[in-house]
């Protein structure tokens, strides 16, 4: 043993673990889907839309927008969902229970009364940014046990901002649930762990 690891023996006899740290979590801003088959129109007029849909089928996709708005000086954002003990608010549409999650060019262009996200006015994706992979369905009363799927990690920025859609091997399915606070169901971005 060398001296500086005899000297440092005493100290680590009264040292303590460090304990869980807590983390920040930040709930979406924002939530409209969009619909390629009705391009003019927008699924959220008055801000308080809770439903996250991406579905396909021939001849018809939706996608939600998703945007979230973290405090300044936050580090290390965790995008996921995440559904609690119990919660029952989540359905599929008669294929894969999957989604990809693409980063969006900007945040999302909001007019008077939230009317301006269309399917045509809608930002650009710019990148892949993770996937789901496949979503269990919760069983009639809910979830027996909580249920997160960590879809990716970022640096946090003011506005994060996404396109959630059905993958491209995907010819029919899709996903639909409620953000809800009680038993919490749904996006989450996770920070400052």
């Amino acid at each position: 043993m060398t001296l500086s690891t005899l000297l440092l023996l005493p100290l680590l006899a009264y040292a303590t673990p460090l304990g869980r740290r807590a983390c920040t979590v930040e709930v979406p801003t924002y939530i409209g889907w969009i619909d390629s088959a009705s391009p003019d129109f927008n699924s959220n007029p008055l801000a308080d839309n809770i439903l996250t849909l991406a579905t396909k089928e021939p001849g018809r996709t939706v996608d939600t927008l998703v945007e979230f708005t973290i405090p300044q000086g936050s580090w290390g954002c965790q995008l996921e969902l995440f559904f609690q003990q119990d919660y029952n608010s989540l359905f599929d549409y008669g294929g894969p229970t999957t989604v990809d999650v693409w980063n969006v060019n900007g945040p999302i262009p909001l007019g008077p009364n939230n009317y301006s996200v269309t399917w045509n006015l809608a930002p650009q994706t710019t990148n892949l940014f993770g996937t789901s992979g496949q979503i269990e369905l919760p069983p009639r009363y809910g979830y027996r046990q909580d249920v997160k799927k960590v879809i990716n990690s970022a640096s946090c920025q003011n506005k994060m901002t996404y396109r959630v859609k059905v993958p491209d091997n995907v010819a029919r399915g899709g996903v639909q649930f409620y953000q809800r606070p009680s038993p919490f169901g749904g996006w989450r971005i996770v920070h400052n762990c």
